[in-house]
């Protein structure tokens, strides 16, 4: 997440409000600023050209862009910011009827949602508020998947290290190991080990051998090799 942590549990997001006209600013930043369920820092900018200098130098949540703007649209900027900075939630403010306009800011720049003018102002924070909740939940499951992955590659490297010790030094191995594997079947045991070397097939799942009925105390003995508990 690009907010940055606060008081205790809370997160401060990033918000860039980018618009030519000083009234719409001030407004958005005011109302933002007001919202006691999204604590923010709003940053403004009256054109494409500031607003694309302040998303290189800062690290934002959320862009908010008007669509009328000189030298640069919101849609060209919007797909500027894209670029720059692609996990920034982006949405675009437009006119009244400008559906074709909203059309072309969803399919080239990527937005969230646009949002019409005149704007109402509890649809407009429960909007963000709804953009924010889902970008935290983004964040934790890619925060998942990485955990997921580290567990499967200890996985593997602890059962490669034991079939090596195994195929190395196979009575040392049984005596000294502290981790061992128990299985219901020697085809089970040796097709687990098929899988684990090629590292096919292993899934999280896989993972749990580990932590439930495939770890066992020393002296136990895979059946594929003999002693069975």
């Amino acid at each position: 997440m690009n907010g940055k942590e606060g008081s205790g549990e809370d997160k401060v997001y990033e918000i860039l409000v980018v618009d030519d006209e000083t009234e719409v600013l001030k407004l958005l930043q005011e109302t933002l600023r007001t919202v006691k369920t999204i604590d923010c820092n709003v940053t403004l900018a009256s054109n494409g050209e500031y607003g694309l200098k302040h998303v290189k130098e800062g690290d934002f949540d959320i862009v908010l862009s008007d669509y009328q703007m000189p030298q640069m649209n919101g849609i060209e900027f919007l797909k500027e910011v894209k670029k720059e900075s692609p996990d920034t939630v982006r949405f675009m403010i437009t006119g009244q009827g400008d559906l074709k306009v909203a059309k072309e800011a969803i399919n080239e720049a990527d937005i969230e949602q646009y949002i019409e003018k005149p704007w109402d102002t509890d649809e407009l924070i429960l909007t963000i508020r709804k953009a924010l909740g889902e970008k935290e939940e983004d964040i934790e499951g890619e925060e998942e998947v990485v955990s997921s992955n580290e567990d499967v590659k200890e996985a593997v490297e602890t059962v490669e290290a034991f079939q090596k010790n195994l195929m190395e030094k196979p009575s040392e191995t049984f005596e000294k190991e502290t981790m061992m594997f128990e299985f219901e079947s020697s085809d089970e045991f040796n097709e687990f080990s098929f899988q684990i070397k090629n590292k096919k097939n292993l899934s999280i799942e896989d993972v749990n051998i580990f932590e439930n009925k495939y770890v066992v105390t020393v002296g136990v003995y895979p059946p594929s090799y003999g002693k069975v508990k």
